[in-house]
Formats: C-alpha cells, structure tokens, sequence
C-alpha cells in the first residue's frame, strides 16, 4: 500500500512533467514549421525575383536588339537618301558644266570662225586662268 501512496504522491508530479515535455516539444515542432515556412517563403521570393530578373533581362535585350535594329535601319536609309542626294546634285552640276562647256566651245568656234572671216589674222594663243584674273 506504501507503494501506491508514493505512486499517487510521485504521478501527478510526472504527469506535470511529462505535460511540460510534451508541450515543449509542441512549441519547438511549431517553432521548427514556422522557421521552415519563412525559409521556403525567403526561398520562393528569391525564386520569383530571380525569374523576374531573368524575364526583365530577357526583356531588355529583344529591346535592345530591336533598337539596334532600328537604328541600323535608320542609318541605311539616311545613307541612301544622302547618296541619292548627293547623285541628284552631282547630276545638276552635271548638267550645268556641260551647258557652260557648250558655251564656252560655241564662244571658241565663234571667234575661229571671224578669224576665218577676215582672213586668217593672227590667232590669239589662249591663256592661263592666272592669267585672266589679273
């Protein structure tokens, strides 16, 4: 009888402490699921910020090869236009010395021809362009 007396006596105090045991164990196991959650949570945030890095440097280069593109595209075209600008003016200038070449063997043939007219008087050698300035 003895023995269960100090059993009545002793249990309640283990039973004290296997409650306490079991609910420690229960915080730590709770502890333990929410460090893991904020873990996966970090590792998540990090997944998504890195896949969106990826996707804005993804984006940033179709970018910036499409405005490679473009400028490309720009800078041919205004090459083409300068060149057609340019053939365009050396046309005109073109078409301007052979007018005044056209004038200028008219006037020599006019005045070889009144040479000839009053017979064949002493022809004028031509002269040099630093010549006719001064």
């Amino acid at each position: 009888m003895e023995m269960i007396d100090q059993l009545r006596f002793n249990l309640p105090e283990e039973i004290k402490q296997a409650n306490w045991t079991v609910q420690e164990q229960q915080r730590l196991i709770s502890e333990a699921h929410a460090e893991a959650s904020r873990i996966l949570g970090k590792a998540n945030e990090r997944a998504e910020s890195a896949v969106q890095d990826h996707e804005v440097l993804r984006r940033a280069d179709r970018l910036a090869q499409q405005t490679v593109r473009e400028a490309q595209s720009r800078a041919d075209q205004t090459i083409r236009e300068a060149e057609a600008y340019a053939l365009e003016q050396l046309q005109h200038l073109e078409a301007h010395l052979s007018r005044t070449l056209a004038t200028v063997r008219r006037g020599v043939e006019a005045l070889r021809g009144n040479e000839d007219d009053r017979g064949g008087t002493q022809a004028v050698p031509p002269r040099a362009p630093s010549e006719e300035s001064t």
